[in-house]
């Protein structure tokens, strides 16, 4: 994933809903989801043909952990905006939202929800 230079303090973005912000939110980490999942499955289908050390295991159990993590939150913003995301508020300045954000495929998300990303970075492995 492409890393974003930070913004400049103060610095304008795109104005968009409460409601907007939070599908968008929910859409992001549903995405993310269905990769940890996807993970998940790999490393399963894996396992069998070499046993995992302690740490792997301990490892693999942050994992889910993560999963589940993700999965919850995405499940109360779903909530939030079912509750209460039908009064419209003054707009949400995504530039503001996304200073310090990394990822640019998060600020692109939040701009234009899940659907807008078409860029497909398969094959692509960053490391830390």
């Amino acid at each position: 994933m492409d890393v974003v230079p930070p913004l400049p303090h103060g610095a304008a973005g795109t104005e968009r809903s409460m409601r907007d912000v939070m599908d968008h939110l929910v859409e992001l980490l549903d995405e993310t989801y269905q990769d940890f999942t996807g993970v998940q499955r790999v490393v399963g289908e894996n396992m069998a043909a070499a046993p995992l050390s302690d740490a792997d295991v301990q490892a693999l159990q942050r994992l889910d952990s993560a999963t589940q993590t993700v999965e919850a939150v995405s499940t109360v913003l779903k909530n939030l905006v079912a509750s209460y995301g039908q009064t419209e508020t003054q707009p949400l300045d995504v530039g503001v939202l996304s200073q310090g954000v990394k990822l640019c495929h998060v600020i692109q998300v939040l701009r234009h929800g899940v659907q807008a990303e078409t860029d497909s970075h398969s094959g692509e492995v960053d490391l830390f």
